[in-house]
């Protein structure tokens, strides 16, 4: 969604369409933010779109745990009937929450407890911690979170979860992000997920795109900030499938980022210093301990089909945003920038070589 970074043509009919499809107020919002540089206020629109829909995963990943979380004391307290639970429903809920869990239970058109809780919106779970639940959270914060330092309790997880549901409801209204401090939304819902689970905490945070987005904030131009071609390492070492491992001996080899074979003048393949390594490991395993360097060749190490599935090429021209996206692909260990009229190397990105 909103991901391409090539530059789009905007004419004046196709302005004026796309401000009849997104309404002139809304459009005006990133046009008054642009100076009135039509081009640069779409390129901020698609960047709004593309920080939204990075936040997607946090934000369930937030949802889904904090509503489990109070999903356990509920029933400790109440049963596992809760939301049917008279005591609960009389004289621990606000008319307000009430008026909601009841509208749920209609959503769901039944009275089992998951269907219900999966009506329930963020509002919901997050209004539950509000002053008027003070009694409820007393002695069941932190058996919730159980991350809570001593002395902490529900104003902590309220003051977190207050501002997630006012950031997450501006997502869901595709209302204007891009002037928010979203590193510290993001720190917020961490820090929320962390008190419950490291270890959900940590998983998450491993998987999110945010940061990777944020770094995509178009400039004045309309295009992305920077280009695989502005961050790719030149320092590569040009190889052929003939080329012996003994050759990459010398000093050229031993400091480049990454090696690269080139037949035709274009890259066919390329590979880290660690798949190398990986290769003469082996291959000094299968000999008991002793290689000569000069009977084996690049297209020896190519025949590992972890080097072959470990290389991407992509024209020099392509966002970071987009690189780094491929990079972090599973079986991804190097990507060559190539020329896009001649496909020849220009760069390379390593997963091991540097953190992106």
């Amino acid at each position: 969604m909103a991901e391409c970074q090539v530059s789009y043509p905007y004419d004046a009919a196709t302005i004026a369409s796309l401000k009849a499809s997104l309404s002139e107020p809304r459009f005006a919002t990133y046009l008054t933010k642009a100076a009135g540089n039509e081009n640069f206020a779409f390129a901020l629109y698609l960047y709004n779109a593309r920080l939204a829909k990075s936040f997607l995963f946090p934000l369930s990943v937030a949802e889904v745990t904090l509503r489990n979380a109070v999903d356990g004391v509920l029933r400790q307290l109440h049963g596992d009937e809760w939301h049917q639970d008279g005591d609960f429903r009389n004289n621990v809920l606000t008319p307000q929450s009430l008026g909601a869990l009841d509208k749920a239970m209609e959503r769901a058109r039944s009275n089992e407890r998951g269907k219900v809780i999966a009506e329930l919106t963020f509002d919901f779970w997050s209004n539950l911690f509000r002053n008027e639940y003070a009694d409820l959270w007393r002695t069941k914060s932190n058996i919730a979170f159980p991350g809570l330092s001593h002395g902490q309790g529900r104003h902590e997880i309220q003051s977190l979860v207050r501002e997630i549901n006012r950031f997450r409801n501006r997502v869901a209204h595709h209302e204007p992000i891009l002037d928010m401090n979203v590193p510290d939304i993001q720190s917020k819902i961490i820090k929320l997920v962390e008190l419950r689970c490291e270890v959900t905490a940590k998983w998450m945070r491993h998987h999110a795109t945010v940061n990777i987005v944020m770094r995509s904030r178009p400039n004045l131009s309309g295009s992305a900030p920077v280009s695989l071609a502005s961050k790719a390492d030149p320092r590569f070492y040009v190889v052929s499938r003939t080329t012996t491992l003994m050759e990459l001996g010398r000093e050229e080899a031993r400091i480049s980022a990454a090696f690269v074979c080139v037949e035709d003048g274009q890259a066919i393949a390329a590979f880290s210093h660690q798949q190398l390594s990986n290769y003469l490991t082996i291959k000094a395993f299968e000999h008991d301990g002793l290689i000569d360097l000069n009977d084996h060749t690049i297209a020896h190490v190519l025949t590992d089909p972890a080097v072959g599935m470990g290389f991407r090429a992509l024209t020099a021209d392509t966002s970071l945003f987009e690189a780094i996206k491929v990079l972090k692909e599973p079986k991804t260990r190097v990507v060559v920038a190539i020329d896009r009229d001649q496909g020849t190397p220009l760069g390379v990105m390593v997963r091991a070589h540097r953190r992106y």
